[in-house]
């Protein structure tokens, strides 16, 4: 019996072959749907080749059509990265960066580095002019985009989206496409820079006899980082419902259906208040959601309930543990390290660490611009992908709208266009199963070539569990297991606990704040979770693995985000 694959996996590379789940599982966790997954596949084509078009020596990057995976791969229904496709592109721009990154921040990235391009150092100098000038571009150009997107939100376009014909919708869903992809590629670009300014980096405070592993306290507390701000806001609106008493009273009742009911028809002026700044918020951020990337996800502005139980949590916050305060406390930390880490380098190297140090910090901050402006270009692709999916229902094709997320890209194509699938209800109820099974299976960090999914086995007890830690400090409290954003909202975080979690992204972000430290199962040091904990300088510890089912729900543990160990000291 072969290894679990489902029907949407992607096909192998027949050149690029070091793959990664460490950071995929945080942008689209869990098990993605055959839509989504095949939906980025053609993402994936058409917007690397683009990008890559755009770099005189990027025609030495092979680029595959579908269904190959390039940059993004589905690997046992999970989205996963690779490593020797992101080696090969950087390495067009320069080779010698694209090996540093490689060996920091990727992991199986030994086997990645065979995949360096030795393109003609004149063709090398050009892109790295172009990638320059597209990085010195790209947070204008992300500024106005974001105030684009508000601005069609204003203007009702969803809405209209919402209620177009089926093929309409679906010409309306191609037609955002290259936009959406173009968004991205710029997030690409960012993301690169702030790697490779971060060696940059550390390569000049070794150069000055200084910790190069100082750059992680160096890039932390930076303050107006855009995936920090939900947690900002939220507390401002906590703020707002505590001053009115009516307010007050019925979201730490915990009644949703009661605050959602009174934010719909405001009963007093104080609910005025709080209904004006919780629709301002709900404008600004939400778009957010666990696995905002997947436009078949409905976000905190389809459904509130989330940014509600926040409201409640960070009502019950002391002054000195709202997000502003940690936020305060990390730059003042991040301020100290910068004067102590300047003082220990050669006097003949501080130059080049001040303007090192002023790129790393700006491309770090920059990258949760441009990854929250994607995120919010592929949100408009929800109101006409559901508009299909009810032209699908209307047409007989399908039972329910939510049975389009088991039809691949190119089958929904193909039934808006009228052209039969043959079999298309039993693939429906197969997908639907093997969806269900890919649960139970896991992949390992990184693998070469091919991989054999494992089931999910029964953990070994063990007190002392380790992974990479990714945000400096230690703290013990007590454990909260929180295996999604929804339950949160049922088992709330409070002040002292220890956040444990199979993912995190930026809208788990107000769950960090309360939280003495953070526990999960995946990510890495580039992943927007620990740029977040940095951020708000909490300890965090990622790539636990089977965290979530060693930890008790209320043990003790003890989190060391510098050692990159999480101990258990006492058992609930």
């Amino acid at each position: 019996m072969g290894a679990f694959r489902t029907d949407w996996d992607t096909a192998a590379n027949p050149r690029y072959d070091v793959w990664t789940t460490t950071n995929g599982g945080e942008v689209i966790p869990g098990v993605l749907s055959p839509f989504t997954a095949t939906m980025y596949n053609q993402f994936d084509a058409r917007g690397l080749r683009d990008l890559m078009n755009a770099y005189p020596s990027g025609n030495l990057v092979k680029v595959y059509p579908p269904p190959v995976g390039n940059f993004f791969g589905i690997t046992a229904g999970r989205l996963t990265l690779n490593v020797g496709f992101s080696v090969a592109a950087m390495s067009c721009i320069d080779p010698d960066i694209a090996t540093a990154m490689a060996g920091q921040f990727f992991q199986g990235s030994d086997d990645a580095l065979r995949y360096i391009v030795r393109a003609p150092a004149d063709k090398v100098a050009q892109a790295m002019v172009v990638a320059t000038t597209q990085r010195e571009a790209a947070e204008a150009q992300s500024r106005t985009d974001q105030e684009e997107f508000y601005s069609d939100q204003l203007q009702g376009v969803a809405a209209h989206d919402r209620a177009l014909p089926p093929k309409q919708a679906w010409k309306r869903f191609q037609d955002l496409v290259p936009s959406t992809l173009e968004v991205f590629n710029r997030h690409l670009v960012v993301s690169t820079a702030a790697g490779e300014m971060s060696v940059r980096l550390a390569g000049v405070i070794a150069a000055g006899g200084g910790d190069p592993n100082a750059i992680i306290g160096l890039c932390s507390g930076l303050g107006d980082v855009e995936s920090s701000k939900p947690a900002l806001k939220l507390y401002d609106l906590a703020l707002v419902a505590r001053k009115h008493a009516a307010v007050r009273k019925v979201v730490e009742s915990g009644d949703t259906a009661a605050v959602i009911a009174a934010l719909a028809d405001p009963p007093d002026r104080g609910w005025e208040a709080f209904a004006d700044e919780f629709d301002e918020f709900i404008h600004r951020y939400g778009f957010r959601v666990q696995g905002e990337a997947d436009p078949m996800v409905a976000d905190w502005g389809e459904n509130p309930t989330f940014v509600i139980s926040q409201v409640k949590s960070m009502m019950a916050l002391k002054p000195a543990e709202s997000p502003a305060a940690h936020q305060k406390a990390a730059a003042g930390a991040r301020v100290k390290l910068e004067k102590s880490v300047r003082a220990t380098l050669a006097p003949d190297v501080r130059a080049a660490f001040d303007t090192a140090l002023a790129q790393a910090q700006r491309f770090t901050a920059m990258r949760e611009l441009t990854k929250a402006v994607w995120v919010l270009a592929t949100r408009r692709l929800r109101p006409p992908l559901l508009a299909t999916a009810d032209g699908l229902v209307a047409a007989g094709h399908i039972k329910r709208a939510d049975d389009m997320q088991f039809l691949t890209h190119a089958e929904v194509d193909s039934l808006v266009k009228n052209k039969p699938v043959d079999g298309l209800a039993a693939l429906v109820i197969s997908r639907k199963k093997q969806h269900t099974q890919a649960h139970d299976y896991t992949l390992p960090d990184a693998w070469v070539g091919d991989v054999v999914p494992t089931k999910r086995a029964k953990v070994v007890a063990t007190k002392a569990l380790t992974g990479l830690g990714v945000s400096a400090g230690v703290a013990t409290g007590r454990a909260r297991i929180i295996l999604n954003t929804e339950a949160a909202f049922e088992r709330e975080i409070e002040s002292g606990d220890i956040l444990v979690a199979p993912f995190t992204d930026t809208p788990w972000t107000p769950l960090f704040i309360p939280a003495a430290a953070v526990v999960v199962e995946t990510g890495g040091m580039l992943s927007h979770a620990a740029t977040v904990a940095r951020e708000f300088g909490i300890p965090c510890v990622v790539l636990v693995h089977d965290a979530t089912r060693i930890i008790g729900e209320g043990d003790t543990v003890k989190v060391d985000g510098a050692a990159g160990t999480v101990t258990i000291v006492k058992k609930a």
